[in-house]
């Protein structure tokens, strides 16, 4: 695994860094869901020392799991307050913009910190240097977005007020749900094939299951409004979306973006990320990758194709 120091804190999170820091600064923020483990999974299938060996001061956002003294937390808490101060602290100590990498959910939030950012004055440490976005739900309103038909249906309010705080391990087996013969039989019916196929296997194969099922709690009002207004209302595509009375207008967005998705993502799907497109006026970059949703970051495929040309274009920017 690539080795890395605690650069700095924010109020919810804790900031990695990874790499040479005389090199350019390049920011992930991950996903409220699931641990940022999957993006340096083995030496062979990291893309964070993919981005190392490229060239880039890696800083990585990982959340703290909230407890019962952050279930309050709202989206603009970690926006507003979380993103906003790791981007100013990797600025100050780069004494340049970072290039922001959004993971999933967490594309989602840097998206509306891109979008903000952008009416800001040209001297504030919050502007960014280019905007990548992996996996990220962005137009939600097809019919065929399975996760969003089942989200409409559901009291997430009532749902909160239960349970306080969205249990890691629940919203797993929910998601595991969604796909159930490919993530249960079929997933363990080649556990013995896998187990002497090489000699890392079968530990890469538990590491995935661990990873797949030790999720974070996440903190129930940010949950029920990401819910609410991404999945139920589809605000961020419609420019509906505010955060603490700031609207999120994806069109204010100047800096290039490089938007990557998988082409059979049953949690992303296609669709919803390549929306995207509509709503950026900057420059833009779309590249679709075969493969489900966790193939954009481990497989085979995704070093050999998509990264070479992720790299390249952050390279040129």
């Amino acid at each position: 695994m690539s080795t890395s120091e605690v650069f700095s804190e924010t109020d919810n999170g804790v900031i990695h860094r990874y790499g040479d820091p005389t090199n350019p600064p390049l920011l992930i923020i991950y996903s409220l869901v699931n641990q940022p483990a999957i993006l340096d999974f083995s030496p062979e299938r990291s893309m964070i020392a993919r981005l190392i060996n490229a060239g880039f001061c890696v800083y990585l956002l990982a959340w703290l799991s909230p407890g019962q003294a952050r279930r309050f937390l709202s989206l603009s808490d970690y926006v507003l307050g979380d993103i906003a101060d790791a981007v100013a602290d990797v600025s100050h100590a780069h004494l340049q913009a970072p290039h922001l990498v959004g993971v999933c959910q967490g594309g989602v939030l840097a998206l509306c910190h891109a979008a903000i950012s952008a009416t800001y004055p040209t001297t504030d440490t919050r502007h960014i240097r280019s905007l990548v976005t992996l996996a990220t739900p962005v137009d939600t309103g097809h019919d065929h977005d399975r996760l969003a038909q089942l989200a409409r249906a559901i009291d997430f309010k009532q749902l909160i007020q239960a349970l306080g705080n969205v249990p890691g391990q629940g919203l797993a087996a929910f998601f595991a749900s969604l796909k159930p013969f490919a993530l249960g039989p079929q997933r363990y019916a080649g556990l013995a094939q896998i187990s002497t196929a090489t000699p890392t296997a079968l530990t890469e194969f538990m590491r995935m299951e661990r990873w797949m099922y030790d999720g974070p709690d996440l903190a129930g009002e940010a949950f029920v409004e990401f819910a609410q207004k991404i999945y139920q209302n589809n605000a961020l595509a419609n420019g509906e979306l505010t955060l603490d009375s700031q609207a999120v207008d994806l069109a204010n967005i100047t800096v290039p973006v490089f938007n990557a998705y998988a082409e059979d993502d049953h949690l992303v799907p296609p669709a919803a990320a390549a929306g995207l497109a509509a709503c950026i006026k900057s420059d833009y970059q779309q590249y679709a990758l075969a493969g489900g949703h966790l193939g954009l970051f481990i497989s085979a495929r995704a070093h050999r194709d998509l990264y070479p040309q992720l790299i390249d274009w952050l390279k040129e920017r």
